[in-house]
């Protein structure tokens, strides 16, 4: 059983030996069928061709006796014998003669003729039917197979007698195990071959695995990811190498934004958190006694606090949105009223600035798939940009349209500072500030994760979010997003 267990350990240990193992597997059933079957054929043609042989001489020999067998007498049965005794020693065969009523006439093994009756058995009983019979047995003398021939002696239309003729099958059996001994040199030789070249062939499909493998174990252990497969194929292993570093390339990006982001993240928390701190030193300096320094530190205090709880949620909004699974967001939303409550939830802001905010809908009825309080959510995000960037007496305009395909648009628009060309590409990208006027326009700084959010959450929805923008004149978002067919 140890040794079953440790060929089984090294079976399946490697892919290589399990290649090794079922190529040759398939290579020996495929020879052992071929060798059975070449020397079955072998066998059948041999005994054929050697029956074919005995059958001719029987029939030589009928025609030469044929006359003594209808005599019966002495002198014929003399003649017959001689005839036996000739054709046996020139073919090397056993041959034995009968009458009609089954009695030995001459046999080649015997000195003189005796009178047995061996019409019991099977080839001499069909022979002297009429039927030209041949059978193999094995016998008790010579412990050796023999082919028997019977062949009838015909004379007026009647049966007048058996030839049998009888040869050892030694000569096919010894050219039988010869080719045998020969067909198992070639599953000997074939077998190490193939072992050979399975190795190779092993081996060499199972390098790129065995590197990919190495290469996983290394990330797991000490996280570096800095290596790729090299690529030598174009096979599927040579696919799967290919993935794997896409894969690396991936991980490599993946670690590149969340460090990126924690840097972000640490410097945006600890901007505030300082001038929080530097706020506090002055009231504990004196400030906190000069009445108008107080209210005004105080205030500052107000913004910083708020700015720090604003990058605080949507630190954990855009942490949600990296975890959360799209089961949560298959609810039949009414697309116009949480428009509508955004925009009267920005409101106040846009009076307190003097930004009229105007709404154009074109349809009421319209349902999309997806997550009420999240697309508030991205819709809020872009009006409170539209109303902090837009100056006094300006407007931020939203429409509503419908499009073909079951679409349906959501337009911003604003008249405020816009935003240049070479930022555009980047301003969905996490904690990136446009110009820095952009920033001094706000009353307060924003964190710069609203629009990374916002076209996470239309992502989420399978829609996308597009802009325009010209300096100086103002931008315009467009969120397009599926609707369901009966809506609106």
């Amino acid at each position: 059983m140890g040794l079953v267990r440790k060929a089984y350990q090294w079976l399946f240990s490697s892919l290589a030996n399990q290649l090794l193992f079922t190529y040759l597997l398939v290579i020996i059933i495929a020879l052992l069928g071929v060798s059975l079957w070449a020397l079955y054929s072998i066998k059948t043609e041999s005994v054929t061709d050697l029956r074919n042989s005995l059958e001719v001489e029987a029939a030589n020999l009928a025609l030469e006796i044929d006359n003594d067998l209808a005599l019966d007498s002495d002198k014929s049965r003399a003649r017959i014998k001689a005839a036996v005794d000739r054709h046996a020693n020139k073919l090397g065969v056993t041959i034995t003669v009968v009458n009609q009523e089954g009695h030995v006439l001459a046999d080649s093994n015997a000195i003189r003729p005796g009178d047995e009756n061996i019409s019991n058995q099977l080839e001499i009983n069909d022979a002297l039917a009429g039927i030209v019979a041949s059978y193999t047995r094995s016998s008790d003398l010579t412990h050796s197979n023999w082919l028997f021939v019977a062949y009838p002696v015909r004379a007026a239309g009647h049966t007048t007698g058996v030839i049998r003729v009888g040869v050892q099958l030694l000569e096919i059996e010894r050219r039988l195990n010869n080719d045998l001994y020969v067909f198992l040199k070639i599953l000997l030789a074939t077998a190490t071959v193939t072992v050979l070249i399975s190795l190779w062939l092993a081996r060499r499909v199972n390098k790129p695995v065995r590197e990919m493998s190495a290469m996983v174990r290394n990330i797991a252990l000490s996280g570096d990811i800095s290596e790729f497969v090299p690529i030598r194929r174009r096979d599927e292993i040579g696919e799967l190498g290919l993935s794997f570093n896409q894969m690396i390339g991936r991980l490599r990006e993946q670690e590149r934004l969340r460090q990126e982001f924690i840097a972000n993240a640490s410097h945006e928390l600890k901007t505030p958190t300082m001038a929080i701190g530097s706020v506090v030193e002055a009231l504990q300096a004196g400030a906190v006694d000069d009445p108008k320094l107080r209210v005004q530190f105080l205030s500052s205090l107000e913004r910083l606090v708020d700015r720090q709880s604003n990058l605080l949620q949507d630190l954990l909004d855009i942490s949600r949105l990296d975890g959360e699974m799209e089961t949560y967001w298959a609810d039949d939303v009414v697309l116009v009223q949480v428009i509508l409550d955004a925009v009267e939830q920005i409101r106040p802001q846009a009076e307190k600035k003097d930004v009229e905010l105007q709404t154009t809908i074109e349809a009421k009825d319209i349902i999309v798939p997806g997550n009420a309080l999240q697309l508030q959510r991205a819709i809020v995000n872009i009006l409170t940009n539209a109303v902090n960037y837009t100056p006094p007496n300006g407007a931020v305009q939203v429409a509503v349209n419908l499009l073909p395909s079951d679409m349906v648009a959501v337009k911003i628009s604003d008249s405020g500072i816009g935003i240049d060309a070479a930022d555009l590409p980047h301003i969905f990208e996490r904690f990136y500030r446009a110009d820095k006027s952009r920033t001094r326009a706000a009353a307060t700084g924003g964190t710069g994760l609203g629009l990374a959010i916002t076209q996470e959450i239309i992502a989420r929805h399978h829609g996308r979010i597009e802009v325009e923008s010209t300096l100086g004149k103002g931008s315009t978002f467009t969120i397009c997003i599926g609707r369901k067919a009966d809506g609106g």
